[in-house]
């Protein structure tokens, strides 16, 4: 009798896990990451503070696709994947969002600016290194 509820209980959790995992499929990813963030909360940013802000969550954002796609080798490593690293992606996304926002509203272009080339001395060579 015993063995037969144990059964029952482990199926019930079972269950409840399921539908919990499953039941957050409904809202869509970008909704959930919007909803991590405040609104307005990069209104008050500079051009260039958005150009290096899009930068850093463009970067994390890569960075965490990466470890899920690492994580996503079996089952397991998907739902871990899910719980640890989702959370973050999510909010990152959220960020992401808040930022090209607030920069089509102050008509910023978030492209980088490209590096700057230095250009060797004027007459000088370089030195053969001593062996």
């Amino acid at each position: 009798m015993t063995e037969i509820r144990n059964r029952q209980a482990v199926s019930l959790i079972s269950a409840l896990v399921a539908a919990a995992l499953t039941g957050g499929c409904s809202v869509t990813e970008q909704g959930t990451a919007r909803l991590l963030v405040a609104p307005g909360s990069y209104e008050f940013y500079s051009c260039p503070q958005l150009v290096n802000a899009a930068q850093s969550f463009r970067s994390r954002q890569r960075e965490l696709e990466n470890l899920m796609a690492k994580a996503s080798v079996d089952a397991a490593g998907r739902m871990m994947s899910e719980v640890t690293y989702r959370p973050d992606y999510l909010t990152v996304r959220g960020q992401l969002h808040e930022v090209e926002l607030a920069a089509r509203q102050k008509q910023c272009d978030l492209t980088p600016p490209a590096p700057k080339a230095v250009a060797p001395a004027a007459g000088k060579k370089a030195r053969p290194r001593p062996r």
